[in-house]
């Protein structure tokens, strides 16, 4: 295990993914228009892009977790807190320097795991009484399951194991202590519909829950 505790930099260090300005956007358009005074915890930081920016908008505390080390440069002097660890086993709890999270993400996460209950229990622990968890998985209502079932990509990655439906996931929420807000599947060529007439047959189920 290896950490890294810094302050705030002064301009990004780390480049942005694709997947990573798709998230930012979400989130941007869920309210959380900036990170300025929050305690925010990415699980599955992937490039740290995220938890990067969170600490030059002025977080609190940003802390991201992974298995996998992020690129040479991305963990710069002054920058956030990186954690390698598997949160598949849950010792990676133990690692983290801190609680009471006002943001938990989790990216792309729940269908890789072993114990999808366990993970969840785990987020509501360290998530603080008015905190949010925002997380991404698969949606096994998509137009493209329904397209094509036996090759769709949800089914095809050897790393998924387990998926869900909106019910699914709202049922498996309530029962780790947390209140779903919104459990959304929009199409991307649809954004422009009202939420209440989106028909929830996009590629991934977008969650933003809190304690509850």
């Amino acid at each position: 295990m290896s950490a890294q505790e810094k302050s705030s930099p002064a301009a990004q260090t780390t480049p942005p993914r694709h997947s990573d300005q798709v998230h930012l956007q979400w989130l941007r358009d869920f309210g959380v228009g900036s990170f300025k005074g929050m305690r925010v915890l990415d699980l599955g930081c992937g490039s740290g892009f995220i938890s990067d920016l969170a600490r030059i908008e002025g977080a609190q505390l940003s802390v991201g977790v992974d298995i996998e080390i992020p690129a040479e440069g991305a963990v710069a002097p002054n920058t956030w807190t990186f954690i390698q660890a598997n949160l598949d086993l849950d010792n990676w709890l133990n690692e983290i320097p801190a609680k009471n999270f006002d943001l938990i993400l989790a990216f792309d996460i729940l269908e890789h795991l072993r114990s999808p209950v366990v993970f969840l229990e785990q987020c509501r622990s360290l998530l603080s009484e008015k905190g949010t968890l925002f997380l991404t998985t698969p949606n096994t209502q998509s137009l493209e399951k329904m397209l094509r079932p036996a090759t769709w990509s949800g089914a095809t990655d050897p790393q998924h194991r387990i998926l869900f439906t909106r019910y699914s996931l709202g049922f498996l929420l309530s029962k780790t202590g947390l209140k779903p807000i919104h459990i959304d599947a929009p199409m991307k060529s649809l954004k422009w519909l009202p939420r209440w007439i989106q028909p929830q047959i996009g590629g991934q189920l977008l969650v933003q829950a809190r304690p509850g």
